[in-house]
């Protein structure tokens, strides 16, 4: 096989490092400064020139040819009019080898980047990966909690706290756990609500969630009336026992098959540990006395402390998880909603972190809840970079380029560094007119988080609301109202314009839209 490369003269140097060790590659650099400016007819020159300078036609020396950038034409001219086969290569050229060496597996396109195909090879094959490991047989100190496997030889289990889950109506609690299934979630935790016994509304709740789904379900108190209906009615896991409620627990546990979240405190006389031997010392005796009873479903929580707590801080308190875990073959419980909650930090990066910090001390369950708007997202996140762990360690790898990623807020590379003097073309500066002329009407944009759409309601030039414009992408919109006559300014068009694409932004990560306001404006941004 020999493969001709196209691109332009920035990305010479690029290109031609990405593919050096493939000596049946050969790179052409096109008279142009930028690969994305080629059109189809600026590849058939260049093709044309190449074939006259070689005095051979291309398709007797090369089986194709690949074009680098983000050329937005369609490349099929190319061959109808060379004979030629030519195709679009990845939207980067460091991805150049990763195609090259999966060129077996790709549909090479002359409409598409090979990109997503790449993307979709890889998760594929760390899907298969996961999915392989799940099969194995429980080992030492793996439980199962209902159908779920859990333990150090599974991927760690992410389970989604409902905060104050009897406060939710039907609707809205069936709609908070379709969107945790749909986020990853593989256990559903009902959160109770402190100081009130809500004892009567478990077994309605319980339906509710397993009418859904089939995944385990958790009850988290400290009610010891509410765990014990919970655990009468077969719930999967409770959360939690300590030394102020085992006694009272023991007699429902015996008989059931109730898995155990295990804390070392005892808050019936207000004792919580604050070393690290202190913590791991009642774990063991409280854990000695539920295995002395049968009790063999039994995972440790230690408590992970939130940053700069007082006593136990956050550090010793991920030591204590890793003593203790290194001391006792048990599945260990990480609480990683209690730093992200209490953190002002958006929760993308903090998760990553604390999931890695859990897979090197051999945690089994991350726990957190959604409950504040920065931590949006936050189950989506650990079951991301649960996976990313999972494969690092198993391959003994760094947790990269495992075809899951986190980053979704900045890019694995930067641009290209440019310089703008070479267009060799007066440079204006940008200055805002003074002097606004309003439009005939106006629009009100909002965004609709359940349905997942931009909304654009428009007003008269009495500024009285006409219609309203729904849609999931700007360009629809935006071409409606075209349609519709409804803009006539090119200024307004581009503020409409500039708008709609600010709220779909917000929408994608969570962020809150305010029209005629940045998106991102805080010291971190605006300095």
């Amino acid at each position: 096989m020999k493969i001709l490369i196209i691109t332009g003269k920035l990305a010479e140097k690029k290109v031609k490092n990405a593919v050096k060790k493939y000596d049946f590659v050969d790179v052409h650099i096109a008279n142009i400064s930028v690969a994305a400016f080629l059109t189809p007819n600026l590849i058939i020159k260049e093709i044309k020139k190449l074939e006259d300078k070689l005095g051979k036609k291309l398709k007797d020396i090369y089986d194709f040819v690949l074009v680098t950038g983000l050329i937005r034409h369609d490349l099929k001219k190319v061959e109808e009019e060379t004979g030629i086969k030519c195709y679009k290569s990845t939207r980067d050229a460091s991805d150049l080898p990763l195609l090259i060496e999966n060129l077996d597996k790709i549909k090479l396109s002359t409409k598409d980047y090979a990109d997503l195909q790449l993307l979709e090879i890889i998760k594929k094959k760390c899907e298969e990966e996961i999915k392989k490991a799940e099969e194995q047989e429980l080992g030492e100190g793996d439980i199962k909690i209902g159908s779920l496997k859990v333990g150090d030889k599974f991927p760690m289990r992410v389970l989604g706290e409902i905060v104050h889950a009897p406060w939710l109506n039907e609707k809205e609690l069936e709609e908070k756990v379709i969107y945790y299934l749909e986020s990853g979630a593989d256990m559903i935790d009902l959160g109770m609500v402190s100081n009130e016994n809500n004892k009567d509304k478990i077994k309605d709740m319980l339906k509710i969630v397993r009418d859904i789904t089939d995944k385990p379900v958790s009850v988290d108190t400290l009610n010891t009336t509410e765990l014990i209906e919970a655990i009468n009615l077969g719930v999967d896991m409770i959360l939690s026992v300590d030394g102020g409620n085992l006694d009272e627990l023991l007699p429902y546990l015996k008989d059931s098959d109730t898995a155990v979240v295990v804390l070392p405190t005892n808050y019936k006389i207000n004792y919580v540990p604050e070393t690290i031997e202190g913590k791991i010392k009642s774990l063991e005796e409280i854990i000695k006395k539920l295995v002395y009873e049968g009790i063999e479903k039994i995972v440790a929580d230690p408590i992970l402390e939130p940053i700069n707590n007082f006593g136990c801080n956050f550090i010793e308190s991920v030591i204590a998880c890793r003593e203790f875990k290194k001391r006792n073959k048990i599945p260990l419980f990480f609480g990683v909603g209690n730093v992200t909650e209490l953190f002002d930090a958006d929760s993308n990066g903090v998760n990553a972190l604390l999931a890695a910090i859990a897979s090197e001390i051999n945690a089994n369950i991350l726990f957190t809840p959604e409950a504040s708007a920065k931590c949006k997202f936050s189950i989506k996140e650990l079951k991301i970079a649960s996976k990313m762990m999972f494969l690092a360690k198993k391959r003994n790898s760094l947790p990269k380029d495992l075809g899951f990623n986190l980053i979704n807020y900045k890019d694995k590379r930067f641009d290209e560094e440019v310089t703008f003097n070479r267009y060799n073309v007066p440079i204006i500066k940008a200055e805002e007119d003074k002097k606004q002329i309003l439009d005939e009407g106006s629009f009100k944009i909002e965004i609709d988080r359940k349905n997942k759409e931009i909304v654009a309601i428009y007003f008269n030039k009495r500024r009285e609301p006409t219609l309203i414009i729904r849609g999931k992408k700007p360009k629809e919109i935006y071409e409606t109202a075209i349609r519709l006559n409804l803009i006539k300014k090119l200024d307004h068009a581009a503020y409409f314009g500039r708008e709609l694409a600010k709220a779909e932004i917000a929408l994608k990560i969570g962020k809150k839209y305010n029209q005629d306001f940045d998106l991102f404006y805080n010291e971190f941004w605006n300095e």
